[in-house]
């Protein structure tokens, strides 16, 4: 009896093995037929996406910031330098102005003084020979009478006819006469020192206004050189606004490769979807000409069957984007999506299939 239940026992025992193996090896199987066919469902099938849940946090948001961030700055600082760059070029526009103006206004004031300086030695020299004349005449007859007045006077002063004291005041007015002939020729002399000096003024100004290095005065050259420090100041005004125009330039294409910089990275579609506050999924390349807008969306209990539609596919977002593969783990290349969801909840899922469940259930 005890050896009749214990082989019973036995055969049970053996048998719940079995039926354990075989389950088992039913799960495995299982297992590895769905393995398989999910594997082989993802590298035949091209009507799928992968939403994307985006957060301010994620590091791609916080990456795109920072270079927003920094490209902004940078962008700040060259049109800083813009600002000062303009500054300065208005400044060396207005001292080139300036010193252009002078420099006008200098030939004109030259000449002015040299048609004044000619005008001069014109009545210089009309007067000097006026002068000249009247001394020479005057000068004749102070001889004329000094002489007969000096033998006159000294015949009727040895004949005792007049006084000592008239015989002195007659020389005196002799001496006078003398002194009033050379005051005369003071004068002429002083009237021939500055037709002289007026002509070397007007050589100079005509040396300077032809550009001759000989005949030049001290005047003259001093004034001169107050021009060529305004002709030096304009060429130096002049290569530094040709120097700050290029830079400007350079400036206004950098900004513009910051301008674009920026905007590309704005126009990312991680930035969009945060922004504008959009559910998006990945979408692979390959699988993008079964994405268009419009497209039911539906989910997967077990990835593959019991599908439901949850929603449907919106605009694509511009940008590249690099994002694992859902299954194998591969980086792809894809775009991202609007996804108009009628539960948020399903934008947490692995993946939604495009255009209708794979297997019709």
């Amino acid at each position: 009896m005890n050896q009749r239940i214990v082989n019973k026992l036995n055969t049970a025992a053996v048998n719940a093995y079995k039926a354990l193996g075989t389950v088992l090896l039913a799960l495995i199987l299982g297992g590895l037929v769905s393995y398989l066919g999910v594997q082989v469902f993802f590298f035949v099938n091209h009507s799928w996406l992968s939403p994307t849940v985006v957060s301010p946090t994620d590091p791609q948001i916080l990456q795109l910031n920072a270079q927003l961030a920094q490209q902004a700055a940078s962008r700040d600082k060259l049109l800083a330098e813009r600002r000062d760059f303009e500054s300065r070029l208005e400044q060396a526009e207005r001292l080139v102005g300036m010193e252009k103006d002078f420099q006008e206004r200098f030939r004109v004031a030259l000449g002015s003084e040299r048609t004044a300086r000619a005008k001069a030695l014109r009545r210089l020299a009309t007067l000097r020979q006026e002068y000249q004349e009247a001394a020479r005449e005057i000068a004749e007859s102070n001889r004329a009478y000094a002489g007969m007045a000096r033998t006159r006077t000294e015949a009727l002063y040895n004949a005792r006819l007049v006084e000592r004291e008239e015989h002195l005041t007659a020389n005196h007015q002799l001496a006078q006469m003398a002194q009033s002939n050379l005051s005369l020729a003071e004068g002429s002399a002083e009237l021939q020192t500055k037709l002289e000096a007026v002509k070397r003024e007007l050589d100079g100004f005509d040396a300077s206004l032809a550009g001759k290095s000989t005949g030049l005065n001290a005047e003259v050259l001093l004034l001169e050189r107050e021009y060529t420090r305004s002709v030096l100041e304009v060429a130096r005004a002049e290569s530094e606004r040709h120097h700050l125009s290029e830079s400007l330039k350079s400036l206004d294409e950098a900004v513009g490769r910051y301008d674009a910089l920026l905007a590309s990275i704005r126009s990312s579609p991680w930035l969009e979807a945060i922004e504008q506050g959009l559910t998006v999924g990945f979408v692979p390349y390959e699988n993008l000409e079964n994405a268009g807008p419009g497209t039911p969306l539906y989910r997967c209990a077990l990835k593959l069957v019991w599908c439901r539609e949850v929603g449907m596919v919106g605009q694509v977002l511009q940008g590249e984007v690099t994002v694992k593969h859902p299954v194998r783990q591969t980086m792809l290349r894809g775009v991202m999506v609007e996804l108009k969801l009628r539960d948020e909840r399903w934008a947490r899922d692995e993946l939604l299939l495009l255009g209708r469940p794979p297997l019709l259930l």
